[in-house]
């Protein structure tokens, strides 16, 4: 079965990526295996893939001949009292009867029941379908969610990096005002700043803590960021999706994303059901093998015995159900046209959810580079002005004012970078063709250095 076959590939494909690393790391193949085995929701579709399967079998079972055994025995107690010449004459009999049967039915022709085979096969087919899509939506989620507690961890290191500096000018400016040798707004402004730094450490700190509950709440098991293996930029390539163009990618997720191919069986169950319903108008043919054996069975026959061997064909041929047919049908033929409808509107939600996320990565690519960019004319921006107020042409807000842009533009960069390696699993996804190699190659991109 395709969820089970995909297990045992990440299961293999893990091996090779956890050799590299130390015990403590925590990689995204090790988050996504614990979520596999621990995400409450992916275990309910698991569960309930497994409840479909069992269509199978029941369906199967009509199709198979079927074997029944009866018995009885019992004390019976008749009076039998008939007129005579002299008056009523009456006779008491006391006496058990018993009696067995073995039937053996073997069904020849039932059109419904053939149906309602060919519609479980279609189930079960949809239902493993849709665990693949589970599995891919659980992979993108954690993918999603360990990259979130990176941005949220290196967020708290900036703002506790940026309190640092802020709180060094402002006690430095605070030294140089009392000496004379500063401003009182050079002060206060470090000084709000500095203000500023605490109040957005805080919410970081919570920020920090939530991305840590999500992930753990998927794995089911502690994730503080310190144990996550970080993501080296230096790695991360910077590739456009293949194939490149964003019709190919439409093509490929109506060929392989797995809900969609699920509805269409959606749609063979329900012509199925159409013909099963309609199925109620057509005869049935059965063999039937039976054996019985009777012991006095009736007053009548007391102390005789009966051994009946039949072999035979029974013949049903309906004639008139007061319309319960032609309704069950039209109702079969209106639940086909909703699946249809249902079909086409997923396959639209999916072409938008493909122009999303391949928007997303054809234009992160360039928000990367210009955000590259950007940091090193951020750093550059600094030392000048740095050079500048030692030079005597600029002051001191300005200095604040340019790490301050620097500090936003390295956030911006590394949210950047996570959203790019995201966006890249999501399109994926989003196709139905998320692998094992997919993330193996994203696992590549993490460094466990500190």
């Amino acid at each position: 079965m395709q969820g089970g076959s995909s297990v045992r590939r990440w299961t293999a494909g893990a091996a090779i990526a956890l050799f590299a690393l130390p015990a403590a790391a925590l990689d995204l193949v090790t988050a996504y295996l614990q979520a596999l085995e621990n995400d409450a929701n992916f275990l309910a579709a698991r569960a309930s893939t497994d409840a479909q399967r069992e269509a199978l079998p029941q369906a199967r079972a009509w199709l198979l001949p079927n074997l029944s055994f009866s018995g009885n025995r019992s004390k019976n107690n008749t009076d039998i009292t008939q007129n005579s010449g002299s008056g009523p004459l009456t006779r008491h009999f006391d006496y058990f009867a018993e009696g067995q049967n073995l039937t053996l039915r073997q069904p020849l022709y039932r059109r419904a029941i053939l149906a309602q085979y060919r519609q479980a096969e279609a189930q079960v087919a949809g239902a493993e379908l849709l665990l693949e899509r589970e599995r891919q939506n659980l992979a993108a989620k954690v993918a999603a969610a360990y990259f979130d507690l990176l941005a949220a961890q290196e967020q708290l290191r900036a703002f506790a990096e940026q309190k640092t500096a802020y709180q060094e000018q402002w006690l430095r400016f605070q030294a140089m005002f009392e000496k004379g040798a500063g401003t009182r707004t050079d002060r206060d402004e470090a000084k709000a700043r500095y203000d500023m730094a605490i109040a957005q450490e805080i919410d970081a700190v919570n920020a920090l803590d939530l991305a840590e509950r999500t992930l753990a709440a998927m794995t089911n098991s502690p994730a503080p960021a310190v144990s996550l293996a970080l993501l080296d930029g230096r790695r991360v390539a910077l590739e456009p999706p293949v194939p490149v163009s964003f019709e190919e990618w439409v093509k490929l997720a109506e060929n392989s994303n797995p809900e969609l191919a699920s509805m269409r069986y959606a749609i063979e169950a329900a012509q199925q059901e159409v013909t099963k319903q309609g199925s109620g108008h057509l005869p049935t043919l059965d063999l039937i093998v039976q054996h019985s054996y009777s012991a006095s069975e009736t007053v009548s026959i007391i102390g005789s015995q009966y051994n009946t061997r039949m072999l035979g064909f029974q013949l049903a041929i309906p004639i008139f159900s007061g319309g319960a047919v032609v309704s069950a049908e039209r109702q079969a033929l209106a639940n086909v046209e909703r699946a249809r409808q249902q079909y086409e509107a997923a396959r639209r939600q999916m072409t938008l959810n493909v122009r999303r996320e391949f928007n997303n990565v054809v234009q992160g690519i360039v928000k990367v580079r210009a955000l590259e960019q950007a940091l090193q004319s951020a750093e550059q921006a600094l030392r000048s002005t740095e050079m500048g107020v030692k030079a005597g042409t600029r002051n001191n807000l300005e200095v604040l004012n340019a790490r301050q842009q620097l500090y936003t533009t390295q956030r911006d960069l590394g949210r950047a970078r996570y959203d790019y390696v995201v966006g890249r699993l999501k399109l994926k996804a989003a196709a139905g063709t998320l692998a094992v190699e997919d993330i193996e190659a994203t696992n590549r991109w993490l460094t466990v250095a500190r």
